[in-house]
């Protein structure tokens, strides 16, 4: 390889920062960039990455997403950059996409309020209604954005729903019937599960985002929808977690892993801001306890008072779902 072809790869610093990477790395990218069937011809350039022609300075958008994506380019890239690909892209009546960026047709992208999301077409054509998210406003899961400002106090079940309630009115959700993620226990024995008590599924956030499918799919240990990134208030906000100020992931839930009742642990079945205990869930799924990663049975809290829910990493906070059923006037 000679002139002006050799030291224009030689120029190109691809997408590791400012130190060379060999000869061979450079002609595989531009081989596979090249290959791509929707790529812009005019983009095949050492300033599909960089931010100049001549390469090996900064990294443009394109060049610091591809390298976040291990160096692959899948249809949801593509869908992110319409400017350097070209695909087939339909708008439904609502406002949202699909992007058809997938030369292999596997998958779809679907877009909505800003938000992409890579699409299973065989999943998708059994089970459409679970796939495609709906309109934020469909949301069906939320974390509450402030507790009730009395630990563990929630006025029992029916205070919790209630307000699962009013924070959903409060950003246009409450054409559903909410109920809280909350267990109760009497005498020693469990008395409500709270995965008996938030409907069939399935739930979605604030974003649309699928958070499970069902009950079952919702317990999942390995459920990975279910994260701080993804479990958000109802006003579509990460609620902060471990490493952030303040912590608030332990959240209220006096449940076990598998949806039913933690015996015992549930301030009093949430008429105690004094005696007693909780169990606690991790939001990020981060954190020690009996299951640190358990978003909903991470371990007993301290107390139930405000102060010691805070002093370990809480606020007071709860899960809230809708159930599945339309309120009528």
């Amino acid at each position: 390889m000679t002139g002006p072809r050799r030291e224009l790869l030689l120029a190109c610093l691809l997408v590791l920062g400012a130190v060379p990477r060999p000869v061979e790395a450079r002609e595989e990218f531009f081989r596979m960039f090249r290959s791509d069937p929707f790529r812009s011809t005019e983009s095949v350039t050492c300033a599909a990455c960089h931010t100049s022609e001549a390469g090996g300075d900064e990294l443009n958008d394109f060049g610091a997403a591809f390298d976040d994506a291990g160096q692959t380019i899948t249809a949801l890239l593509r869908a992110e950059f319409p400017d350097r690909f070209g695909f087939y892209s339909t708008r439904l009546a609502d406002g949202s996409a699909f992007h058809f960026a997938d030369p292999e047709n596997k998958v779809a992208v679907f877009e909505r309020d800003g938000e992409k999301y890579a699409i299973d077409l065989d999943e998708i054509a059994r089970r459409p209604e679970d796939i495609i998210p709906p309109p934020a406003n469909r949301m069906t899961f939320f974390i509450t954005s402030v507790g009730m400002g009395n630990g563990g106090h929630l006025e029992g079940l029916a205070g919790a729903d209630r307000h699962c309630q009013r924070l959903a009115e409060a950003v246009g959700g409450g054409d559903r019937t909410w109920r809280a993620y909350l267990s109760t226990s009497f005498s020693g024995r469990a008395s409500v599960h709270a995965g008996d008590r938030i409907g069939t599924g399935p739930w979605f956030n604030a974003k649309g985002r699928l958070i499970a499918r069902g009950v079952s799919d919702l317990h999942r240990k390995d459920n990975e929808a279910l994260g701080k990134t993804s479990s958000l208030n109802e006003k579509g906000e990460v609620v902060t977690g471990r490493g952030d100020e303040p912590n608030r992931h332990d959240i209220l839930t006096g449940t076990l892993a598998d949806g039913t009742a933690a015996v015992g642990l549930n301030c009093d079945n949430w008429t105690s801001a004094d005696e007693g205990a909780a169990m606690v869930g991790h939001h990020d799924r981060e954190g020690g306890g009996d299951d640190g990663s358990s978003w909903n049975a991470a371990h007993a809290s301290r107390g139930c008072s405000q102060a010691e829910l805070q002093a370990s990493g809480g606020d007071g906070l709860f899960y809230c779902f809708a159930s599945g059923s339309q309120r009528h006037p």
